[in-house]
């Protein structure tokens, strides 16, 4: 079985997953970790978008 993503929603889930992953080991109460693991997402996120529009206007 093979699921076709496009590279923003392959992007998207590999943010979420290791926002989850980073959320769980890198902190070590739950509140610390739900804080942590949004906080890496939303870093994920703008990296996605602000890299997205560096390649956009540095390829013309």
């Amino acid at each position: 079985m093979f699921i076709a993503l496009s590279h923003l929603q392959a992007a998207f889930l590999f943010a979420f997953f290791t926002s989850i992953v980073l959320g769980v080991v890198g902190r070590s109460t739950d509140c610390e970790r739900w804080r942590y693991g949004v906080y890496c997402f939303g870093y994920f996120l703008v990296a996605i978008f602000g890299l997205g529009w560096i390649m956009h206007f540095g390829h013309g």
